[in-house]
């Protein structure tokens, strides 16, 4: 019999009612708090999240695809933050 393990629970620490309004207001708080985890300030997180949906779809600019790209990878990412 194999053994599998169940995944590990990330706590975001987000409640139920964060969660509600968030969804309320169309945004993943979820993935939001994911993204900020990961170093990415919340302007641009938001950005990402709402370019994720148009490359997966196939109507994001080359320009959109890139500024994403940029958002998620650290050492171009500075270039975002020091620029603003």
């Amino acid at each position: 019999m194999e053994n599998k393990q169940m995944p590990e629970i990330e706590d975001l620490e987000v409640t139920v009612e964060e969660y509600l309004e968030g969804m309320a207001a169309g945004i993943d708080v979820l993935e939001l708090e994911r993204l900020k985890r990961r170093g990415i300030p919340e302007n641009l997180a938001l950005e990402v999240m709402e370019i994720a949906p148009r490359v997966i779809n196939g109507t994001a600019t080359p320009e959109e695809i890139v500024r994403g790209i940029m958002i998620l990878t650290p050492s171009l990412r500075e270039q975002l933050t020091d620029a603003t």
